[in-house]
């Protein structure tokens, strides 16, 4: 309850219960049709994008079909790893400025240096290019090097700033090797990254992480909170970006 209690007066919160008292009082006050209907329509939609239990259901409808996209059985021996950046926060003062990474790029380049070390021979491919002098994928590799993964079984992307652009530059710095690819990115941004890499003419094998729709007991899943409108934005954001690239892109 104290985890309720906590959320439920969080500001994300609070504006929803106005919301809900004003479109209360245009009930009771006013017999205008359309200033009842505009009240509860924007109420309605900004509680349903702030509460889990909506943005679970559009961030884990992405999740799950990066699920079904997981048809590779573990990397063989010699495979390529391939790990997209998650974004950087302001400008890095250094490039082992870890802290600097936000938390995509840090659960996405701890799951494929600890894939690397456990496949043999592999090769570690970080492709993100936000940043200044020093590029979030700058970070990931020495990141991934102070792991204890060697610094000769590293390539680094430091020029694409978009997941399109990722594609299309990792493809030309792979040209002619044929060793089995396997793409690693929250499971979130998988859909649209899978199709991105798969559009560009690269075999790519999804290897989601990061799965971040997780149950929550009812009173938490009804209660607005700002965890839910982070997941929503991003799910958002992933719907529009795979409608873009599968009916505009492309065409």
């Amino acid at each position: 309850m104290k985890f309720w209690f906590e959320n439920a007066f969080s500001p994300v919160a609070v504006v929803a219960w106005w919301l809900f008292l004003l479109t209360a009082l245009c009930f009771w006050n006013s017999r205008n049709r359309w200033l009842r209907v505009l009240s509860s329509s924007v109420t309605v939609f900004y509680y349903l994008l702030t509460i889990p239990l909506t943005a679970n259901w559009v961030l884990g409808a992405l999740e799950a079909t990066a699920a079904r996209e997981r048809t590779c059985g573990p990397p063989p021996a010699g495979s390529v790893l391939i790990v997209l950046a998650g974004g950087v926060s302001g400008d890095p003062d250094s490039a082992t400025d870890f802290a600097d990474l936000k938390a995509e790029s840090i659960h996405r380049l701890l799951s494929g240096a600890q894939l690397a070390l456990r496949t043999p021979d592999s090769v570690l491919v970080v492709s993100g290019g936000a940043g200044g002098r020093y590029r979030e994928a700058d970070l990931m590799a020495n990141l991934a090097e102070q792991m204890g993964l060697p610094r000769n079984r590293i390539i680094v992307d430091r020029k694409s700033t978009t997941t399109y652009q990722s594609a299309v530059n990792v493809g030309t710095m792979l040209a002619g090797s044929h060793a089995p690819r396997y793409m690693l990115t929250s499971a979130y941004h998988m859909p649209r990254a899978f199709l991105a890499f798969r559009q560009s003419g690269q075999p790519v094998c999804a290897w989601p992480v990061d799965f971040r729709a997780i149950a929550m007991p009812p009173y938490a899943m009804l209660t607005p909170q700002l965890s839910a409108l982070e997941k929503m934005s991003r799910a958002l954001h992933e719907w529009l970006g795979l409608w873009f690239y599968r009916w505009l892109k492309w065409r």
